[in-house]
């Protein structure tokens, strides 16, 4: 994980400005939550951070450098949504590996991760199942996962916690 820095960050729609001047730094590996009201720019930022949507001004920066210009795919985050995002047609196992799929990683490394992080979230006995045989607390901890397995360097969360499970 790396720090991450707003530096002046601004994003308006039009005349509405949903972010104002924000400066903030958040430390590497440190937890951090944003809370408010509906509308005030909670998901906006995080968007913004990971490169969905770029800020009417400011400076983003990852370990110091600064993202502003990276795509969302040059950044390197990853970013779990109350909504889940799994693949319908996959395994846990499948949807899990997929990351490092992507990433080319060898088989042998795929499955000791997916294992090991399946471990770590208590869905170790849920690897064969489809996301449509499980809880919600069940998919959002595949998600979590999922988000996991990568090590990316931001890890953002919008709403991921709302239908976790007690475990």
């Amino acid at each position: 994980m790396a720090d991450i820095s707003y530096e002046n960050i601004s994003k308006s729609f039009g005349n509405v400005r949903v972010i104002s001047d924000l400066t903030l730094r958040i430390d590497d590996g440190e937890f951090f939550t944003f809370v408010g009201p509906s509308g005030c720019g909670k998901s906006t930022l995080l968007n913004i951070t990971a490169g969905l949507e770029d800020p009417t001004s400011g400076v983003i920066r990852f370990g110091g450098r600064s993202v502003n210009e990276l795509s969302p795919a040059e950044r390197d985050v990853a970013m779990v949504f109350q909504s889940y995002a799994l693949y319908p047609h996959m395994t846990v196992y499948e949807n899990m590996a997929f990351p490092l799929k992507m990433k080319k990683q060898k088989k042998d490394i795929i499955d000791r991760e997916v294992r090991r992080v399946s471990s770590l979230m208590g869905i170790s006995g849920l690897l064969d199942r489809k996301p449509r045989e499980l809880s919600g607390g069940q998919r959002q901890r595949v998600a979590l996962g999922r988000a996991i397995i990568r090590k990316p360097v931001v890890f953002l969360m919008d709403e991921p916690l709302s239908n976790l499970d007690a475990r």
